[in-house]
């Protein structure tokens, strides 16, 4: 079930990925440079640090504050935890840095080891 969502959120980057390209030509030369990590492995680097289950995903624009952080675009989680607090993760597109995690719960679903059994 994970791998069927991962999937479909993939296929839905790639085919949103057109919508986001820039329109003037000095952009089109730094957006031909520009390569997001693949959502898939974002995905899992979300589910490697927190305990839950993936509820939805998206592309977002970075806020002000993250693109002074030199996020060009982000990658935006919902995680249902364990405990059924919604968590609001937004990954660096590029890096996969986190850049903000929000809701109540987060010390609750952080994962203390690489990779713990729920």
């Amino acid at each position: 079930m994970k791998r069927v969502m991962i999937l479909t959120l993939t296929c839905a980057a790639l085919l949103a990925a057109p919508a986001i390209a820039p329109r003037c030509p000095a952009a089109k030369a730094v957006a031909q440079d520009f390569s997001p990590r693949p959502f898939h492995e974002l995905a899992e680097t979300v589910t490697d640090r927190y305990r839950g289950r993936l509820i939805g995903a998206q592309m977002a624009p970075p806020t002000p504050h993250e693109r002074m952080l030199g996020a060009a675009l982000v990658y935006e989680f919902r995680l249902l935890t364990p405990q059924r607090n919604l968590l609001l993760i937004r990954l660096d597109a590029r890096s996969g840095r986190f850049l903000e995690i929000a809701g109540r719960g987060q010390t609750a679903a952080r994962r203390m080891t690489d990779k713990e059994d729920d």
